[in-house]
């Protein structure tokens, strides 16, 4: 045969190939065994209306249903509600929230308008409608579209990731933001820094915010190493609670001390073998300490968590006294279970004076009713601060509705106590 000719027989199974691979492409499977899904498309990032309503936007051409999750800040994270979006023409389904929608704030309580704060939401697309609240919901009932597509707004840049959603978020200003406001201040630098793990032998990362002048002067800064909850991850401090604009705005007002703060993966177990303080200790604060310049020792730095970072926060009091001076439980305590072990098996631990000698401060809080009256927090809160009554550890337990913590178990309740215990530390 040819050259030619085997060229041409070359080319002719190639295109036969080809064609073979379009006839059984995943399009063309998919159309066989289930309908394709719309795709959704930015349509506009989230319009803040001066009558303080927002107006919420989506394209998605042959959709059957869009709904906006909007998060509540009734009962438990994420605590949010699923209300319908109306499409035009163009395939672009939309909602305006405020004043006049029922519910706003959860089915348990009667309409309101959009208060000023820094919301999460979403979309849900093709899920299957909220169902009818029940005459006499408790404080936890929402209403949420189940199944379909959960998904973050692509037109808009806001947007934290955790492992089993993703929230964009949003301003409503107004008074009350002023603390967390993207105010006219100077600017502290926040960025993702790296470091290797001696405890998973894995590089792992965190979050660094250094207060603005750092980079102007050649002092040593305090440290407050903050700790994300359960399902969370080293960006929640930040995008969600909004540190760096909370300590930017304190810095300003001269209310803080200009500190260095730290968000690091949690990893870890719960109680005597929790393995977040040697984590912590081993090769986070090492890692920090070589890197930026740090006032030295325990006085210098600060530990506070939310939730199970709480718990790990917990037992890096217990397992490692004194290597923080200032200890920050939020929204946190340890299980009934976890407080019997520590008890009966390492007594030694809750009886170290150092817990009481190093600590200079050790503050507790929870937010408001929605977030003690969560299922097993009443107990877990009992046996944890009858724990530390019964071996004379200090602490101080300040309801969350004192310093304007009144919600739930969601993300408002955490900035006003970062707000609050920032203001105690370094002094």
């Amino acid at each position: 045969m040819s050259t030619k000719n085997k060229i041409g027989l070359t080319l002719s199974l190639i295109v036969c190939a080809v064609l073979a691979v379009v006839a059984l492409s995943p399009s063309g499977m998919a159309a066989a065994t289930a309908p394709a899904r719309p795709m959704a498309m930015p349509a506009s990032a989230p319009i803040v209306n001066t009558d303080g309503t927002v107006t919420f936007s989506l394209r998605v051409p042959g959709a059957t249903h869009v709904y906006l999750n909007l998060q509540t800040m009734v009962g438990g994270s994420p605590a949010y509600n699923s209300y319908l979006m109306t499409e035009n023409a163009s395939g672009v389904w939309s909602i305006t929230m405020g004043p006049t929608v029922p519910g706003l704030l959860g089915w348990n309580n009667p309409p309101a308008p959009l208060a000023p704060n820094w919301y999460g939401y979403g979309f849900n697309i093709d899920g299957t409608p909220p169902v009818v609240p029940p005459p006499s919901p408790t404080v936890f009932t929402t209403a949420t579209a189940v199944g379909g597509v959960n998904i973050a707004d692509p037109a808009n840049r806001d947007i934290w990731s955790g492992s089993t959603s993703a929230w964009s978020m949003v301003m409503v200003p107004g008074p009350g933001t002023e603390y967390m406001a993207d105010a006219a201040v100077p600017h502290g630098v926040w960025g993702t820094m790296r470091y290797f793990s001696k405890v998973t032998q894995t590089e792992r990362q965190m979050q660094v915010y250094t207060p603005p002048g750092y980079n102007r002067d050649n002092r040593g800064y305090p440290v407050l190493y903050l700790i994300h909850g359960g399902g969370g991850n080293d960006t929640d401090w930040f995008v969600d609670m909004r540190a760096n604009y909370i300590l930017d705005n304190l810095i300003a007002q001269g209310k803080v001390v200009p500190m260095i703060v730290v968000s690091p993966v949690r990893l870890g177990s719960e109680g005597a073998n929790d393995t977040f303080p040697e984590e912590l200790l081993g090769s986070i604060v090492p890692a920090i300490e070589q890197n930026f310049r740090v006032a030295p020792g325990g006085k210098n730095r600060a530990l506070a968590g939310l939730s199970m970072g709480a718990r790990s926060t917990l037992d890096t009091l217990i397992l490692r006294p004194g290597a923080f001076a200032y200890i920050g439980s939020l929204s946190g305590r340890l299980a009934v279970a976890t407080c019997q072990d520590l008890i009966q098996n390492h007594s030694d631990l809750l009886a170290n004076p150092d817990i009481n000698k190093r600590t200079k401060l050790f503050w507790y809080t929870f937010g408001g009713p929605d977030d003690l009256n969560r299922p097993g927090v009443a107990a877990d809160m009992a046996a944890t601060l009858g724990m530390f009554d019964q071996f004379g550890i200090t602490y101080t337990n300040v309801p969350g509705p004192e310093i304007g913590a009144i919600y739930g178990h969601v993300w408002d309740t955490w900035r006003k106590d970062l707000f609050t215990f920032a203001q105690l530390l370094f002094k």
